[in-house]
């Protein structure tokens, strides 16, 4: 007999195909390495086989437990998607090759100009770091639910309203923007970002991960800000280039 439990909370808060988030653990100290944000602070849920004795029979179950870490699985949200990005890889990459116009179907929540996508995962009240692979020009970041998406709402682009926080490659630089203010970073490029976000200490934080095997990370830019509604991770991704969200065991 093998038991499977559902990921799934039931919450329709939580999009289909996203994993609820664990409970937030107060006061942690702020990582400054790569392995404190792969290691003990919230949790994932994954599955083990626990051994289940009877009177009758000896059988394995499959049961959920919490693995320590902040790393959150972020998926793209398909329905937030501008229609000239491309999702592909279950989720995991976002990509824009062309003028060439995805067939979506009109959404309210889909970015109507800026070429942005969201993610599945609400982020308010939690812990989390993620990474991303990219190439060419793009800006990651973290967007609040009511940031415009539509033209006459705004400007829309990620950093270029109170809303949305981000940072990547312009071209020739990096780049931080948030509220329509960019600062130039003079660092040499690497072809990952990592982004670290405590929403309830008031924290987001972007990094650059170097190095073959035992990877390291260095801070690129840090922003306080002070988040009170729903927040998602987000992607604007310029011509011919793009992003995919690593898997935590790459």
């Amino acid at each position: 007999m093998v038991i499977e439990f559902s990921l799934d909370d039931g919450n329709p808060a939580n999009p289909e195909g996203s994993v609820p988030l664990p409970p937030y653990e107060p006061n942690v100290p702020e990582p400054t390495t790569r392995a404190d944000l792969m290691k003990c602070r919230n949790a994932d849920w994954c599955q083990v086989l626990v051994p289940v004795r009877s009177t009758f029979v000896s059988d394995l179950c499959v049961l959920p437990v919490l693995v320590p870490s902040d790393w959150v699985p972020v998926s793209l949200d398909d329905r937030t998607a501008q229609k000239l990005l491309w999702i592909s890889e279950g989720g995991a990459k976002v990509s824009r090759t062309s003028d060439a116009v995805c067939p979506y179907p009109n959404r309210p929540e889909r970015y109507e100009h800026s070429p942005q996508v969201l993610c599945k995962q609400n982020l308010l009240g939690h812990r989390a770091y993620w990474e991303v692979d990219y190439d060419g020009w793009v800006v990651i970041g973290l967007v609040c639910q009511s940031a415009p998406r539509k033209a006459h709402e705004g400007p829309s682009g990620l950093g270029e309203n109170d809303g949305s926080w981000g940072a990547g490659w312009s071209g020739s630089c990096y780049q931080a923007w948030h509220n329509g203010e960019n600062v130039d970073i003079q660092l040499p490029q690497t072809s990952t970002i990592g982004v670290y976000v405590d929403q309830p200490a008031g924290m987001v934080k972007f990094l650059l991960v170097e190095g073959d095997g035992d990877k390291e990370v260095q801070l690129l830019h840090k922003f306080r800000v002070n988040i009170r509604e729903k927040v998602f991770p987000g992607f604007w991704v310029g011509t011919n280039s793009f992003c995919l969200i690593r898997r935590k065991d790459q």
